[in-house]
């Protein structure tokens, strides 16, 4: 056999194999599910969230909300330092009206009951 007979058999047996195949059949009832669905108005919620899902403006997202984090964390002013001393003053007050001890140095470590 030449080259050619052997693929033209092959050509041949290929194509009696696809004798037998039959026309796929899809679901009665996927036509009217797809004419429904198409038929079927979305919800504002649904319109909203299939918008924030794309991709471009869900990067845009959390790019913003970075954004404003960083700002938040190194936009300071320098009257944020001055509250700082402000806030251990009302510490103070308060551990003063409560009569709380700030501090361990009046403990006696040495004079402790051993149990």
């Amino acid at each position: 056999m030449t080259s050619k007979e052997k693929i033209q058999q092959e050509i041949e047996q290929t194509l009696l194999c696809l004798d037998g195949v039959k026309r796929a059949e899809a679901n009665p009832f996927l036509f009217t599910r797809i004419k429904a669905r198409m038929a079927k108005k979305d919800s504002a919620w649904e319109r909203t969230f299939s918008f924030i899902s794309r991709p471009a403006i869900a990067l845009a997202i959390v790019l913003l909300v970075m954004a404003v984090n960083g700002w938040a964390l190194l936009g300071s002013d320098s009257n944020d330092n001055a509250g700082v001393n402000g806030d251990s003053a009302n510490v103070s007050e308060l551990a003063n009206e409560y009569n709380v001890v700030a501090s361990v140095d009046n403990y006696d470590y040495e004079n402790m009951p051993n149990e």
